[in-house]
């Protein structure tokens, strides 16, 4: 892609001859491109990958930086000049200007370079930057050596260097994304943010610390905001850890701290693990206000939240350099490459101290039954936020309903990612395989899956969340866990490409199902329907009419095991409806856990098959008439 650019490197390196080099292909960000063989990737961040080479005989190395695609500053002369200054004139400190060579433009990209001399370790090293703008993305490559040796190997690198294609933005690309909605957008889940020292000393010799940031914003109003700083050169791991509640006021975020504790943990085997508890130290509170922008990136195809502050906060430091904005923070939403911060065993990212283990049992619940043992195994059991399925080592989680993950989406993927970041993300950290498959059609599948370290348990395992939508049901999410992805696929197959043959997965649902007890029903439990047909003269397409039904059913179970049953109809076409009605009282019993029997309804005993299924804090009764086994009836209960 770039091979109009590649003269920059004769400004200060004279070109050798090298032997062609056999290689390999990598994609980071926007660029896909070929390591050299021999060369050595020391870096592999979502901000940065450094790829070396050293010739400990001779002195001589060279470095190559490629750094994730940021937003542009409008144009390349602006993109450049910003990342002259933010790549080299601040990490290198240059002793000249920088050499220019004209600008050149291949696939929508628009390049310019320059290269300068700065001193390293005694010696003098050349410092080169490639910057490249499309659109409203930047994205820059940055060379450092102090020899020609590798000038052909350069030159070979950057003529592999392919960048996506950007599609022109529907705004300037100039501008900063605002939220174009009446309604706040919804910012909740977990939001990280990192950085790290990219000095050349450390880059060349592959001494990389990090600083983690991360955010959790939590459905009731609380969050969560933890931090884990890392330098191999320490001898302690720091990890920040701190709650309260939050409130949303239009585009403001106010962060209300309630604690906020630093810990210093000693390294494991020397290395990026967590050892023991060293020290703890309480940080004074700082309450703030943010102004939020939540930003859908189609370049990077990531959710970016900008927390815009009138001055930096002592919990993130810095502003963001090289960006738009002056005063903002950029964070970006969980994934594979945003992965979630591993805290120490028995902690979790959470405002609450503990969480219930992932098998946990059943909730205590006002229900008799809220564990079912299934004649094929599996048993279901109630919890806060699920109905838990197990058998052997699979674990299926149905999730209730929840107003943020289920939300109307008219695009599937983005309303798969806010499932996943809502429903899944939170339990799990060291995110891996990540990938986003929805199905569209009028049976929408919502397909998702990745590896992944459970939080709870620490062990290793494979998440599917599934969801299939009808044209009158939107199903529910359910979040599949086993030890890895082969056992997935044998017991509920692979994935499919068509909105059918998901049966084995979709039965999943039918157990959040639960026995019913004599003392559960009192109370008044109520079915209401309504539907209308239009019809059409099949001859002359005129309008024929339309007909309408609506019932509105209920029970009314009292503590003697007496009932009141009522039923009220109106039906027949609009304007001239016929309105029935009928009642009966009697007594009932149970038969048995999975029936209710009736002495009098409509004039003569029938028994229902009935059973509970869960949904967050109460119970749905299902009936059916089991001498006409033709499908379950949903009952709600009156409070």
């Amino acid at each position: 892609m770039i091979r109009n650019m590649k003269s920059i490197f004769t400004i200060l390196i004279f070109t050798l001859p090298v032997t062609s080099l056999v290689a390999q292909q990598e994609t980071f960000d926007l660029a896909t491109y070929t390591i050299p063989a021999g060369w050595k990737k020391t870096l592999n961040t979502k901000d940065a990958v450094s790829l070396v080479i050293t010739d400990t005989k001779r002195g001589t190395y060279c470095q190559i930086g490629i750094y994730a695609s940021t937003t542009s500053k409008g144009s390349l002369q602006a993109d450049f000049e910003s990342e002259w200054q933010g790549l080299i004139v601040k990490p290198y400190k240059p002793t000249k200007a920088p050499e220019l060579i004209p600008s050149a433009s291949e696939n929508g990209w628009d390049a310019k370079g320059g290269a300068a001399p700065f001193e390293f370790n005694g010696g003098q090293s050349a410092a080169m930057l490639l910057t490249m703008t499309s659109h409203d993305r930047c994205m820059s490559i940055v060379v450092l050596t102090n020899t020609s040796d590798y000038q052909t190997a350069i030159e070979k690198f950057l003529e592999s260097v392919d960048l996506r294609k950007i599609e022109a933005p529907s705004q300037p690309a100039n501008s900063i994304p605002v939220n174009n909605s009446t309604e706040s957008p919804s910012i909740l889940g977990m939001w990280s943010m990192s950085a790290s020292d990219h000095s050349s000393w450390r880059m060349a010799n592959g001494v990389m610390d990090y600083i983690i940031r991360q955010y959790t914003l939590n459905e009731d109003g609380t969050y969560t905001f933890i931090s884990k700083a890392f330098d191999p050169l320490m001898d302690k791991i720091l990890l920040g850890e701190e709650n309260g509640t939050y409130q949303i006021s239009g585009n403001n975020l106010t962060i209300i701290p309630q604690k906020n504790v630093l810990e210093a943990w000693s390294k494991k085997d020397n290395a990026d693990k967590w050892g023991r508890l060293l020290t703890t130290q309480n940080i004074a509170l700082e309450k703030v206000t943010y102004q939020f922008t939540k930003y859908y990136s189609q370049d990077i195809r990531e959710w970016e939240l900008i927390l815009q502050a009138g001055t930096a906060t002592k919990r993130e430091g810095p502003f963001a350099s090289g960006s738009s904005l002056s005063n903002a923070y950029y964070y970006s939403q969980i994934s594979g490459s945003h992965p979630v911060i591993v805290l120490p065993e028995g902690q979790w990212a959470t405002s609450e101290t503990k969480k219930p283990p992932a098998s946990s049992p059943a909730i205590k619940s006002s229900f008799t039954f809220n564990t079912t043992n299934f004649d094929d195994g599996w048993i279901s059991t109630e919890q806060g936020d699920w109905v838990q399925v197990l058998k052997g080592s699979i674990r299926v989680l149905i999730h209730y309903p929840n107003k943020n993950a289920d939300g109307y989406n008219p695009v599937v993927l983005d309303g798969l990612k806010i499932a996943w970041n809502i429903l899944v993300a939170p339990k799990y950290s060291t995110v891996s395989n990540l990938e986003f498959k929805p199905i569209n059609g009028w049976q929408a599948v919502e397909f998702a899956e990745a590896d992944a370290v459970e939080k709870v348990t620490g062990e290793s395992v494979h998440i599917v969340l599934f969801k299939k939508n009808s044209s009158n049901s939107r199903g529910n999410y359910m979040e599949f866990i086993t030890p890895d992805k082969n056992t997935y696929q044998q017991e509920f197959g692979a994935y499919r490409q068509e909105s059918s043959g998901w049966e084995k997965v979709e039965a999943m649902a039918t157990y959040n199902k639960f026995a019913v007890g004599a003392g559960d029903l009192k109370g008044k439990w109520t079915s209401n329907f309504t539907g209308m047909t239009q019809y059409v003269n099949a001859y002359t397409g005129a309008d024929a009419g339309a007909t309408s039904h609506a019932s509105n059913e209920s029970f009314e179970f009292i503590a003697d095991n007496s009932y009141n049953w009522n039923i009220g109809v109106a039906t027949g076409m609009v304007g001239n409806s016929k309105f029935q009605s009928a009642k009966s009282s009697g007594t009932l019993s149970l038969p048995n856990n999975w029936q209710i029997y009736f002495s009098d309804l409509e004039g003569k005993p029938k028994t229902f098959n009935a059973y509970f299924s869960c949904v967050k804090g109460t119970r749905i009764l299902w009936l059916e008439d089991s001498a006409y086994p033709i499908g379950y009836t949903a009952y709600g209960k009156k409070e």
